[in-house]
């Protein structure tokens, strides 16, 4: 009867710890309806970012100008050089670009396409055409301290 009553005793403590570890196993269960979850037409935050905003380029420094000599030659672009428009040459930027210089003495300004290369001469950042030069009053000046501010560039 012993061992009746010893194979009695496992099989009850089997059982016993069977179901204290399904109810332990269930207990740490979350029932879907318990789960938070946001509204479907709800979307979570996006992080989202200005636009950068791009600082104008500005360069201050000596133009110069050039008319009658390069009056009918060829600009960098292919265009025949017109001392009576509002024209510029510049190293690095774009051709086409558009420019607002200004006479540092006299506070003159005036807007320029760049359609040439230039200029050749060392410690100058513009050329600018007669026409240009005029308007800031610098014709008389030959060399004159300028800001150049970019306006537009041309579209690639």
């Amino acid at each position: 009867m012993a061992i009746d009553t010893f194979k009695c005793s496992m099989q009850a403590r089997s059982r016993v710890v069977g179901v204290a570890l399904t109810l332990a196993m269930t207990g740490c269960v979350t029932s879907p309806s318990s789960i938070s979850m946001p509204p479907p037409d709800v979307l979570p935050p996006q992080v989202v970012r200005p636009p950068a905003v791009s600082s104008p380029i500005v360069q201050t420094g000596r133009a110069s100008w050039y008319g009658e000599p390069h009056h009918g030659q060829k600009t960098a672009n292919g265009e025949t050089y017109d001392m009576r428009q509002f024209t510029a040459a510049h190293r690095t930027f774009p051709l086409g670009t558009r420019l607002l210089v200004t006479n540092l003495r006299n506070g003159r300004t005036v807007e320029v396409r760049v359609n040439d290369r230039g200029p050749i001469a060392t410690g100058r950042i513009i050329d600018l055409s007669y026409a240009a030069a005029e308007e800031l009053g610098a014709v008389s000046d030959g060399l004159f301290p300028v800001r150049v501010r970019v306006l537009s560039t041309p579209a690639r």
